[in-house]
C-alpha cells in the first residue's frame, strides 16, 4: 500500500518491491502480480496529471467533424506525398539527415515487439505501433523498472529478470488499451473502416490513426508523437490539442518531455525511440523541432490547425 498522497519515487519503490513478492516465480498468486502492474499505472497515470481513459470535464468543448479530421489527414497525406515528389529521390541523404538528428537528440531505437494478447488472453498480432507507442509513453514518464536498462545489466541480478517480466506485461496492458481507444475513434468517424479491413484486431494500425485522438478529452491530446520515418527519412509529427511545451507559461522541460513520444517506422514495423544515455531525459518537441532544422530534416506537423511544411 502506499499513502494518498504519495510521491511519484514511493509509487515506484512500492512498485517494485510488490511486482517481486506477487511475481509467479516467488509465489505469487495467479492474477496478482498483473492486478499489481494495472494499480501501478493507474497510480503513476493520476500522479502524472491524468490516464489514457480520462475524460476531461473542462465545460463546454467544442469538438471538430469527422469531416475536419478528414481533410487533416488527407492535407497531413498531401504534404508527406509532395515533399516525396520534391525530395524521395534523395532518401540516403535524407536519411543520413535523419540519423545524425537522432545522435545530436540523444535517441536510439528499442525493439517492443509485435504480439499482444487481448481480454480474453487470444493473441493479437501486428501490435507494432500500439506496443512502441506505450513503451514510449511509459518510458517518459518513468514507470518502467528495468526495461531501459541494458541486456547487461539485467543478466547480473535475477531480480531484474522479474521485474523486466513486470515491464512488459505493464506496456502490453497499456497498448491493448491504446488500441482500444484509438481504433474506437476511428471507427467512431469511420465505421465503414471495420467493413473494408481497414481496422481490426489483428489488422496493422498506422500513426495516421493519431489524426483521429488530437482534440480528443483523454491523455493522448496531451502528447506529442514524433515518427522519423525510414523509408523517407522525413518525420511525421502528431501534435495533441492539450500538448505544452516548456516555453509556455508554467510547463517545465521534464514535463513537456515526458508527453513527448518518439517513435521509429521501417516498412511494416514501428519501434519506440528511447534515450541512449542512462538516466537522461528525452526531448522536448520544442528541441526535437530545433535540430531537425538544424539538420535539414523534412517534417510535417499536423496539430488541428493547418498543417505545416518544414525544412
Amino acid at each position: 500500500k502506499v499513502k494518498k498522497n504519495a510521491s511519484v519515487a514511493e509509487i515506484k519503490l512500492a512498485y517494485r518491491r510488490r511486482a517481486l513478492e506477487t511475481h509467479p516465480d516467488k509465489g505469487g498468486k495467479p492474477g496478482e502480480f498483473e492486478a499489481v502492474a494495472r494499480a501501478y499505472r493507474m497510480l503513476l497515470n493520476a500522479a502524472n496529471g491524468g490516464g489514457i481513459f480520462v475524460v476531461r470535464d473542462d465545460g463546454e468543448i467544442p469538438l471538430k467533424s469527422t469531416s475536419h479530421w478528414d481533410t487533416e489527414l488527407k492535407e497531413h497525406r498531401n504534404l508527406v506525398r509532395e515533399m516525396y515528389q520534391n525530395h524521395g529521390q534523395d532518401i540516403g541523404d535524407n536519411l543520413q539527415r535523419q540519423n545524425s538528428a537522432l545522435e545530436r537528440l540523444g535517441l536510439c531505437k528499442k525493439e517492443a515487439g509485435s504480439q499482444n494478447y487481448n481480454e480474453k488472453n487470444e493473441l493479437i498480432r501486428n501490435s507494432c505501433f500500439y506496443l512502441s507507442l506505450a513503451s514510449s509513453y511509459l518510458s517518459g514518464i518513468g514507470a518502467l523498472a528495468v526495461w531501459n536498462k541494458t541486456d547487461g545489466e539485467r543478466i547480473d541480478d535475477p531480480d531484474n529478470t522479474l521485474l523486466r517480466e513486470a515491464d512488459d506485461a505493464l506496456i502490453r496492458e497499456t497498448a491493448l488499451q491504446l488500441k482500444r481507444v484509438i481504433e474506437a475513434a476511428v471507427l467512431s468517424s469511420h465505421p465503414e473502416w471495420a467493413a473494408q479491413g481497414m481496422v481490426g484486431e489483428e489488422v496493422q494500425a498506422f500513426s495516421d490513426f493519431l489524426v483521429y485522438m488530437l482534440e480528443s478529452q483523454s491523455i493522448i491530446s496531451d502528447w506529442a508523437v514524433v515518427i522519423f520515418d525510414t523509408s523517407s527519412g522525413f518525420v511525421d509529427v502528431y501534435k495533441g490539442k492539450n500538448y505544452k511545451d516548456e516555453d509556455e507559461g508554467t510547463v517545465d522541460e521534464t514535463y513537456a518531455a515526458s508527453n513527448t513520444l518518439t517513435l521509429r517506422f521501417v516498412p511494416g514495423h514501428y519501434q519506440p525511440l528511447v534515450c541512449a544515455a542512462p538516466e537522461s531525459t528525452r526531448p522536448t518537441l520544442k528541441q526535437i523541432d530545433a535540430v531537425l532544422d538544424e539538420c535539414g530534416v523534412l517534417y510535417v506537423i499536423t496539430d488541428g490547425a493547418e498543417p505545416e511544411k518544414q525544412a
